[in-house]
Order: structure tokens, then sequence, then C-alpha cells
């Protein structure tokens, strides 16, 4: 007969699946019946008052973004690809693999650069796929990210009502695990998957957070205050800090309030957290239950998370450097005094040289660069995630732009136009009166009052003309301040080039403007100086030397774009069999817009001909001719006017 102890059994709680074993878990509150569910509003308090208790959710961040796939669609997607793939990102800091719609991986049969060029291949005739990157609060207690993800994906196909193509991978390399979901934009019947807005930005989330309630159960009350109590002592923006932004009133947080029943809990630790503010700087306690906050603690603490964020990412590329221990360099590029803040009044744009660039956080928008300026010194910013910022890299030269807070001349003409008719602006009236201009130039101050109308800033009238107040231009330069208060700074490039590569360019560069200019010496560090230095030197090889003032003669830019579109023109020429015919003294250029080419004078456009083809410089309205006729007008200036309508006709 066996003991007591052999029939003893344990029971492991796992992910629950409905008994027909497909993927889709059974409801947690469908487990347990209509019976167990809670009252709304909460417990019962003492002689029958309701306690308010407060409700914690499962939350998940959802990110999703639509990329066309035209143009260099194609190539992007790869790029992403191959990022997401990225070496040490995976949960054994590994090489993240993808994986698919089945128990195995996206199609085991290939290995995961060939299963990633299969998908991206299956893509190319698409008009757009879905980027969409998921992550679980409680990530980490989950059983498997790659499991829920094909869960929420079945949830999609009921919803959207048709199977899906996709890949996807896990990421373990951040703070907050997460997963890249990547789906091709066509439907099951060949026709173009659209996803209404509304099922991106909130259904598809609530599906999320329902999957990961039911596999984890709903947020107790204690874990849910387990949760916020342990960001008490967080050095960056927290639900605690939205919560007393919200009781902020004139700068001041009053916690001498009466609290409601089943709260107090709540009070103590936001109490605790003005303590923590306190030791920062950022609050003060001025007796009586009531603290004074800073104007803008609740940004200081969002540049602190940021920093954080891309002190750890440093840490986790690059490591030591030379033998050194990284934490006795990387934060110190990572500081409030040398941030690049776009919103200072008075910023200039500061040109420099790519030391650093990633994103701190997939699951937060943007990146980050830091760069040694001309100037010598190390800066580092906030960054949009653009096509630039997908393309840098290390040591190519980029300039760092502040915001403009200034009306548009689009404002500046309303506001004329307005002042000479009674405060009233008039599309038919800007058309057929006064300067008479062209109806698409009318149309796009329409289109800048109708945003400012939803701003508050304009009233349309009921004639269907604009009332334009006295004060116009202060109130946009206001709402400009407000537009532009957190976005990134602007970040651009002029080439593709690294500057050790602009030393030796058959071509215009940044170095030679500088000399050209005569301000190479001017506020120069030693990384330019060196650079600068080189560049005379085999410019002097070139046959172009400086003259008595130490800068480029005339004529000197010139023949360096000469000598750079011809070495282009070689290339170009072997490919299509054609002459290349100098663009010279036209005044009308027009062909196939064949192709962009990058060369160390800029980018330029391929126009092709039926005997020869021509270089132009590349201008983004080309873009939608490409691979079609176009033509454009060259101005006195040297300048293209171009008609992207198609309506010339190829040209001959």
């Amino acid at each position: 007969m066996s003991s007591d102890g052999d029939d003893r059994f344990e029971v492991r709680l796992g992910r629950i699946r409905s008994p027909s074993g497909h993927r889709r878990m059974r409801g947690f509150f469908e487990r347990v019946g209509k019976g167990a569910k809670a009252k709304r509003g909460g417990f019962e308090g003492v002689g029958g008052s309701p306690v308010r208790q407060m409700q914690f959710q499962r939350r998940v961040m959802v990110k999703a973004s639509i990329r066309k796939m035209e143009i260099s669609g194609l190539a992007k997607l790869k790029k992403h690809l191959a990022y997401i793939e990225r070496d040490g990102a995976d949960e054994r800091g590994k090489t993240a693999r993808l994986f698919g719609p089945d128990e195995g991986l996206a199609e085991p049969d290939l290995n995961s650069p060939d299963r990633a060029e299969s998908f991206a291949e299956r893509c190319r005739d698409d008009r757009h796929h879905f980027r969409f990157i998921v992550a679980p609060e409680d990530a980490g207690k989950m059983e498997s990210l790659s499991d829920f993800t094909r869960d929420l994906v079945s949830q999609m196909e009921a919803d959207l009502d048709t199977k899906l193509e996709w890949v996807a991978t896990n990421h373990y390399d951040t703070g907050q695990p997460h997963t890249h979901l990547i789906v091709r934009g066509v439907r099951d019947d060949g026709t173009d998957l659209v996803i209404p807005r509304r099922y991106i930005s909130q259904t598809l989330r609530k599906r999320a957070q329902a999957l990961v309630e039911t596999e984890l159960g709903p947020v107790s009350q204690m874990e849910g205050r387990v949760r916020l109590a342990k960001t008490i002592e967080a050095r960056q923006f927290t639900p605690l800090d939205r919560g007393l932004s919200d009781l902020e009133n004139d700068g001041v947080i009053d916690m001498s309030a009466p609290v409601p029943r089943g709260r107090v809990w709540l009070r103590q630790i936001q109490v605790r957290r003005l303590q923590t503010l306190a030791r920062m700087g950022l609050s003060e306690n001025i007796g009586s239950g009531r603290w004074k906050v800073e104007p803008d603690f609740a940004d200081t603490l969002q540049r602190m998370g940021e920093r954080r964020d891309i002190i750890r990412t440093l840490h986790r590329r690059v490591g030591g450097i030379d033998g050194r221990d990284p934490n006795s360099w990387v934060e110190g590029l990572v500081t409030e005094r040398n941030r690049f803040d776009p919103n200072r009044i008075g910023a200039v744009p500061v040109t420099g040289v790519v030391r650093h660039y990633g994103r701190q956080d997939d699951t937060k928008p943007g990146g980050f660069v830091v760069i040694d300026s001309e100037a010598g010194t190390s800066l580092y910013a906030k960054v949009a995630d653009d096509d630039v910022f997908e393309t840098l890299k290390s040591g190519q030269v980029v300039t760092l732009s502040p915001h403009s807070r200034e009306p548009k001349s689009v404002d500046r003409s309303i506001a004329a136009f307005a002042e000479a008719r009674g405060g009233t602006y008039s599309e038919v009236a800007h058309v057929l009166e006064g300067d008479r201009v062209s109806e698409e130039y009318a149309r796009a101050h329409v289109r800048r009052l109708e945003a400012l109308r939803r701003q508050k800033v304009v009233a349309r009238q009921a004639d269907g003309t604009w009332r334009i107040p006295s004060d116009y231009l202060d109130r946009v330069a206001d709402y400009e301040m407000r537009r532009t208060s957190n976005m990134p700074a602007s970040l651009s490039r002029e080439s593709r080039l690294a500057l050790s590569q602009m030393e030796t360019a058959r071509g215009v560069t940044l170095l030679d403007r500088k000399l050209a200019e005569n301000s190479a010496g001017m506020n120069t560090g030693k990384l330019f100086e060196t650079a600068l230095s080189h560049r005379v030197n085999v410019l002097k090889g070139m046959g172009i030397e400086l003259d008595e003032n130490g800068r480029l003669p005339d004529g000197a830019l010139d023949k360096l774009r000469s000598i750079d579109l011809h070495d282009a023109a070689d290339q170009i020429g072997n490919t299509l069999g054609k002459a290349y015919r100098p663009l010279g003294q036209s005044r009308r250029v027009g062909g196939t817009f064949r192709e962009t080419v990058e060369r160390p004078s800029g980018k330029f456009a391929v126009i092709e001909r039926s005997r020869e083809f021509t270089l132009v410089p590349w201008r983004p309205v080309m873009d939608r001719r490409l691979g079609k006729s176009i033509a454009g007008r060259v101005s006195g200036s040297g300048g293209i006017s171009w008609d992207v309508t198609g309506r010339s006709g190829p040209q001959r």
C-alpha cells in the first residue's frame, strides 16, 4: 500500500487551450464562470459604503507603421529585416530568428537570411506592408512571446476576415522584451489589405491585453500596488508622475485634501514620490501637505529617462574601448550639458561627425546620435527615425538643426491679404483679385488655414471665407512653439561619405566649401582641422591650390563638380551604352527619369533619352515620376522647375 507521500501530486499552472486544441486560448472569465465575476466598482466597505478600488490592467504597448513599397521600399524592408535579426537580441543573447504561423520557424527549409530574403521578395509587388512592435508589460512572466504573437495574429485574422502572411522575431536586449511583427499588405484574395485606423490605434492593443490577461489572469490589487511602489525611486517619468501632474495647480500639489476610501495607500505612495523628486531638486515641501513642483518637472524626468536608455544602449553596443571601463566615458557623452536642444532660444545648427547612433528602445519612437562637432565638442540629440537615420553610418557628417518657431511664409501672405480686406481671407478673391495668384497657390493657403482651424487659431465663416484675427502672426508663433515643443531635433546630411572619404573624394565636399568660404580655421576642432589639411594636399594633386588668402579660387568648386559628373557619366554610359550630354546652357531638360546616383557632390537624377542621357541635381518631388517621363525648365539662376504631372510626354 502506498504511503501518503506517494499519493501527492503537484498542480502546475500553464497556458489553458481550448478543448479543440486550437491555438487560441479560452477566456479567463469563461473558465471560472460568470458567477465568479467581481462587482463593478470594487468591494463594499464598513457600513455598506463602496470602497473605490483602482482598476489595473495587463498593459501592452503596440506601435504600428505602414510602409509603402514604391521606389526604394524593397531595399528598406530588407534592411529592416536584417535589423530585427541582429546579433545579441534574442533571449540567450544570440542572433534573433524569424518565426511565423507554424510551431517551427517561418520556413523551416530555409536558413534565416534566406527566409528573410524570401519574405521580402514576396512583398516586392505589394503596395505596402505593416510593421508592428508589440511589448507586453508582463512579457517576462509569459510562457512564450512567440505563442502570444501567433495567438494575436490569429485574432487579427478573425477580426479582418482574411488570412495574413507575416514573420516576426522577439527581442530581449532592451529593458522591455518585445516582438517585431511584419505583415504583408495583401489579403488572401490578392487585394490590398486595409486595416482601419481605429483598429490599429485601439482595438489591436485591447486584443493583445486580453490575451495577456487570459494567460496570467487579471492584475490583483496587491500586484498593481506593488508595481506602482516600485517606481517611487525611478529617475524617469512614471505613471505616478502622470497622476501628480493631474493634481498640479499653479505649480503646487496639495496632498492635504481628503482621500477617497480605499485610496490611502495611493496617497502614501504619491507623497513618497514627491520626496524622491525633492531629492532630485524637482519639488519642495512648503508645509501643510502642500508641495511646490518645478514647472517642467515632467519634461525633465522624460529627458532623464531618455539619457538612461541611451547610456544603456551604448554600454551594450560598444562596451570597453582601449581596455577602459565604459562607465568612464559613456556617461560623459550623454549629459544635460551636452544635449542639443532644438527648442532653446538662440539655438543654431551644429555640424559634426557621427560618433555613435542607435535606437535607445525599439518600443519608443525615434533614435539618438552622438556627434563630434566642428568646434571639437561632443553633443547628443534625440532625432526622428526617418530616411536619413535609417541609412546613417558612423563617420558621416550630419547637421542638427533647431526648430523654427517663426510663422511660415504662407502665414505672412495670409496676414497681408486679410489686413487689406478687413481681416478676411477668401480663396476666390485671392485668385481673381489682387495678385491674381494660381489656384494651387491659393489652395495651399486654405490647407494651412484648415490646420490652424483645428487648433482654434482661425475660424471659417458660413460663406467659406476665413476670419483672420489681428494678432494672427502671434497666434501662429505660439502654435508653432507648442507643436515643436516635444519634437526631436532635425537631422540632415549632404552626403553619405564619411569625413575620411571626403578627404580624397573627386567631387565637391563639405571640406571644399569650407575652404572656398575661408572658414577652415574658424572655431575648428582637431578632427576637422586634420581633415582639411589632408584635403588641401589631395587638391594639390588634382591641380587645385589655395590662393594667397588661403581660399579655393573662383571656379574650383565648378571644376570639382565637373570631374565628379564625368566620373559618374563614364560608369553610367558603359551600363546604358549611350553618350553623356551635360546640361550646359540648355533651358529645358526632359526624358525618362531612370534612377538616382549618390556622388560626392550630392544626389543626382539620371534623365535618359533615346540616344543620350544627362545628370541633374535630384529633388524629392521628382520621385513620383521614377521610371516615367519627366520635364523641367531651367531658370536663370540654374535651378530647375519640374513638371511632375506627366502631361509633357516623353522627350526625344
